[in-house]
């Protein structure tokens, strides 16, 4: 059992990764450009907002996979 908690915590800070990268291709997806689209200010909003959503499911997989790589003797202190 103790191989698939090591290949999960890799999943898991992987996926955290993924979803970092995921993040700046929205915001690169979503800039202003010379011929329209959104504001200088709506997107600054836009990334700032987007970035707390995908920064705190990074964060909560990154948490995950910290607690996969201590083991089941770490939840218990």
């Amino acid at each position: 059992m103790q191989n698939f908690e090591k290949l999960a915590a890799l999943g898991a800070q992987g996926a955290a990764g993924g979803l970092i990268v995921a993040w700046l291709g929205f915001s690169y997806f979503i800039r202003p450009v010379s011929s329209g689209g959104i504001d200088p200010t709506s997107h600054l909003v836009a990334v700032a907002a987007s970035g707390m959503v995908f920064g705190l499911m990074a964060a909560a997989h990154l948490w995950f996979g910290v607690q996969l790589k201590n083991g089941a003797d770490s939840i218990r202190g």
